[in-house]
């Protein structure tokens, strides 16, 4: 007999967030993925006892291991057979993906770990549970099925039978705070060490186990570092990733960096691939031993800087979400609709990487209407603006009952390099929910997280505030506007919010403002067209509104130096 059955591998969100570099946030989501496709290729394997309905590839290669392929972690499918004996064959192809991550990574460990408590914490990792309800095709609704199981699925979610190794009195991991440390106390630095063993011995964490100096990690934060190294992408860390604005802004940039590295040891651990970051000192001294940072070096590096800009510090990590999915998918009446809308999902997800080189950025993850990169400041915007295009694109056929088509809707955290990644993550998740309260969703907002000063939001339709912030940032970089004028623009609202003066006195004012801040920077008088933009934008925003976006497109045009 057939059955609708559904699987899930897990754990998700807080296997993910448990991220202190930015490999640590790919390999967990790219790890998540890789055991999704072992589930799923395995039951592709059991044809015609299984047959695949989401994801469902147009390629059956994409589930081949380490393929660029990213697969949701949620797995549709129609079996024909024993639904336990089916879950038991699906789980230990997972288990033994698994297993064969964890071999790969234990290969690369050069120093002493407790291999037991590793293994346990390895073992332990692992969430799969599956659901099935019976189906027969041409006899039974496919919708009415897949309601029947995705309600058993959701209680079965709630249903947590995982166990977690613990162990005793052994530090616990930095990145989670929950496993134990599995590299021994003897490793790091102590008190009674001498310079040269506290600089040997942090220099070794690095070569054997890839951790930071103090940094304690377990058996799966081993598994996230040294994990398929030959194959792991090169990664820009978040401070590689604030400095590409000021490296592309100046003259010589390539030059500048060359000067930097030019005063670096012969010999140094390097923590990161890449090395734009080292226009902020602190990451210069970070990789220098303590006794070879002479008072010399660093003023050989400060004279680097002289008559630049200071870089900004900030950088964007981006979040979108497909709107109405469930909606549409309920929609999808026959297994074969739901295959087809699975296939244009996958198609989306393979032009994202492409987006993201050409923007200079990183991508953790883009599997089905999920995506999660990390941006430099300054391509930020025109990436978000390609996956929304593509993605309507791609889900124009597909409709909901009221005949509307799944959008997309994007959060972007605008963040310091030195934040804690995980929080980075959380503010991006945020600024992805809020995109998706916009009224019809399809929504776009942007969180600007200033060290020492309030969350500074935005959010309104895709369409519309893109095409503002893109026009905004255009007149930014064009030196058309003043970026003194917001701030005069939010005061002007505080007083006329007391007031019942029309719009068209507003407007008034705030053209005003606008063209005597211009003028009094000595340039050139306000363009015409200027104007009109600004004229149009009034009626359609409120003025702080308004305002906090010029606050945001100065920033995401380089047009601001934050400290």
């Amino acid at each position: 007999m057939k059955h609708l059955m559904i699987f899930a591998v897990g754990p998700v969100q807080d296997f993910i967030a448990t991220a202190r570099r930015s490999r640590d946030l790919w390999y967990g989501s790219w790890m998540l993925s890789e055991l999704s496709k072992a589930a799923a290729r395995k039951i592709g394997e059991l044809s015609p006892a299984g047959k695949l309905i989401f994801p469902y590839p147009s390629k059956p290669e994409a589930l081949q291991p380490a393929s660029g392929f990213n697969a949701p972690n949620k797995i549709v499918a129609v079996i024909d057979g024993n639904p336990k004996s089916i879950g038991e064959i699906i789980r230990d192809a997972v288990k033994t993906r698994l297993g064969e991550l964890w071999a790969d990574a234990h290969s690369h460990v050069k120093g002493g770990i407790d291999d037991t408590l590793a293994q346990q914490q390895i073992d332990n990792l692992l969430e799969f549970y599956w659901v099935s309800v019976p189906y027969e095709e041409g006899k039974d609704s496919y919708s009415n099925a897949r309601d029947s199981a995705e309600a058993m699925f959701a209680a079965r979610k709630v249903t947590r039978d995982f166990s977690q190794a613990m162990g005793s009195s052994v530090p616990k991991s930095s990145l989670d705070g929950a496993r134990e440390s599995v590299i021994p106390k003897q490793a790091y630095p102590e008190r009674k060490d001498t310079e040269d063993v506290k600089s040997k011995k942090a220099g070794n964490l690095y070569k054997h186990y890839h951790a930071r100096r103090g940094e304690q990690l377990s058996g799966v934060d081993l598994l996230k570092r040294l994990g398929d190294p030959e194959k792991a992408p090169k990664f820009k860390s978040t401070s590689d990733m604030a400095a590409i604005p000021f490296i592309a802004r100046i003259e010589n940039g390539q030059k500048l960096l060359d000067a930097i590295k030019a005063l670096l040891p012969d010999e140094r651990d390097r923590l990161d691939d890449a090395d734009e970051g080292l226009v902020f000192e602190h990451r210069f001294e970070d990789a220098f031993p303590s006794q070879q940072l002479t008072n010399e070096i660093r003023e050989k590096y400060k004279r680097l800087f002289d008559k630049l800009p200071l870089p900004n510090p900030y950088y964007a990590l981006l979040a979108a979400d497909g709107d109405s999915m469930g909606v549409v998918i309920d929609a999808q009446t026959d297994p074969q609709k739901h295959r087809d809308l699975s296939q244009a999902l996958s198609d989306f997800a393979s032009q994202v990487p492409g987006f993201v080189n050409t923007c200079d950025g990183v991508l953790i993850y883009a599997g089905g209407d999920d995506v999660l990169a990390y941006l430099p400041l300054h391509k930020v915007l025109g990436f978000a603006g390609q996956i929304e295009e593509t993605f309507k694109q791609k889900m124009q056929s597909f409709k909901a009952k009221d005949g509307g088509s799944p959008t997309l809707s994007v959060g972007i955290a605008v963040t310091h390099h030195l934040e804690p990644l995980a929080d980075a993550l959380e503010l991006a998740r945020k600024a992805e929910k809020e995109a998706k309260s916009a009224p019809g969703k399809n929504g776009l907002a942007i969180i600007v997280s200033k060290r020492g000063g309030a969350d500074r939001p935005i959010v309104g339709k895709f369409n519309l505030l893109y095409e503002r912030l893109d026009a905004l940032m255009k007149l930014f970089r064009e030196d058309s506007i003043s970026g003194g004028a917001a701030y005069e623009l939010q005061e002007l609202h505080r007083t006329l919010s007391k007031t019942n003066i029309p719009v068209e006195g507003k407007t008034g004012e705030a053209i005003r403002i606008i063209a005597r801040k211009r003028e009094s920077g000595g340039e050139r008088a306000i363009q015409p067209e200027v104007k009109e933009a600004f004229e149009r934008w009034i009626k359609s925003v409120e003025l702080d509104e308004l305002a906090r976006e010029m606050i945001v497109a100065k920033m995401l045009a380089g047009k601001q130096e934050a400290k």
